[in-house]
């Protein structure tokens, strides 16, 4: 396993466990069971069949969640129980019980429920998600599976899930410095999860939703991490001093800029929610905007300062390791000190350069919900 020391000088002690499988890995047929298996392991271990309870005497609550490409697993504590509550969450991890009932129980009241639906999304939510897919080779509306595929999914299907890709090659930990990491034994053999890439024809997708306005996303792919995205995002963002909003606050009520990376490649979004359904005048803008775009130097120095304090107010939070997971996903840096004076010396002409090098328009992929 590899593991991360963290420096935390605060008063919480905040540990994070990723086996890195989640539903972008799924083939037919056992879409859901990487969500599944993590509300599963959640059920009990042999060692500790009542794992809320335990936890409870420490006043800590265990979490997960499931995303594209790993499956997370975090709690807070105060740092003098950190080792004892970490003990607990490896055994839940690496040794669940499966209980039959138990798991049948989650699967007809949590599991199947859950099953996405184009519908549960809100318009700019949508837009988002088809841009994701565009850029990712997924497809999100089986992020939660199907009820047909979850009802054949059974106990062992979820044991042979578990016993390929829950192994010690396959996961990392970030816990804070001086807390050590407990003598657990963690299985040796397993394999890592193939992307099951969905090639998509299309560069282009309009949903008609009868909509008044128009959600826009402009998506880019971008093939291997890169530190300057976090700034260029900034410069572009939704703030009174980004790019974006300058440009586009007459014809759009809101925009923003995203930068994600999953299974080692990465995405560029720009949305812009258009006042009207006159978006093709909005793409039209973008496409110029996109191709004239350079920064100040003065633009660069605020944009370091807006950075720093949003990522700061992030590492604030419970969510402080996973935050950090999501900035630096291959851990090049292994910590937010690190990436943070990354950025500071970045300078203009590698802003400038980068931003060239991204938005290449016979590159982009636009979804529009209106």
């Amino acid at each position: 396993m590899k593991i991360i020391s963290v420096n935390e000088p605060r008063k919480l002690a905040n540990i994070l466990l990723s086996v890195n499988v989640g539903w972008s890995h799924e083939p037919i047929g056992k879409r859901g069971i990487s969500h599944f298996l993590e509300h599963s392991i959640f059920l009990g271990s042999e060692e500790y069949p009542e794992p809320d309870t335990e936890v409870a005497k420490y006043g800590v609550n265990l979490s997960g969640e499931t995303q594209p490409d790993r499956t997370i697993f975090f709690f807070s504590s105060l740092p003098e129980d950190a080792a004892e509550v970490l003990e607990i969450l490896l055994s839940l991890i690496y040794s669940p019980a499966f209980s039959p009932e138990k798991v049948e129980e989650e699967k007809e009241s949590k599991i199947i429920p859950a099953v996405v639906k184009e519908s549960d999304y809100a318009p700019w939510e949508l837009a988002y998600e088809w841009a994701r897919n565009l850029i990712f080779e997924w497809d999100f509306r089986y992020s939660m599976g199907t009820e047909e595929e979850l009802r054949g999914i059974g106990i062992e299907e979820l044991r042979e899930w578990h016993k390929r890709y829950y192994n010690k090659h396959n996961s990392v930990a970030l816990i804070p410095e001086g807390i050590e990491f407990p003598d657990f034994e963690i299985p040796e053999s397993g394999t890592n999860p193939e992307v099951q890439e969905i090639k998509y024809e299309e560069r282009e997708k309009v949903i008609e939703k009868g909509l008044e306005n128009a959600e826009i996303v402009c998506a880019f792919p971008l093939h291997k991490y890169d530190i300057r995205a976090y700034l260029l995002s900034t410069l572009l963002g939704n703030f009174p001093t980004s790019k974006l909003w300058q440009e586009f606050r007459r014809e759009a009520y809101m925009v923003e800029s995203r930068v994600e990376w999953h299974n080692g490649k990465g995405g560029f979004f720009l949305y812009a929610g258009a006042n009207s359904r006159d978006f093709e005048s909005i793409c039209r803008k973008m496409g110029r905007f996109l191709e004239d775009l350079r920064f100040s130097q003065e633009e660069v120095e605020i944009a370091k300062k807006t950075l720093a304090i949003e990522m700061l107010e992030r590492d604030n939070s419970i969510y402080r390791m996973e935050n950090l997971l999501h900035l630096d996903p291959e851990m090049r840096f292994g910590s937010l000190e690190r990436i943070l004076e990354a950025i500071e010396e970045l300078e203009l002409r590698e802003s400038n350069e980068y931003a060239s090098q991204v938005f290449n328009l016979e590159k982009m992929r636009r979804v529009m919900v209106r």
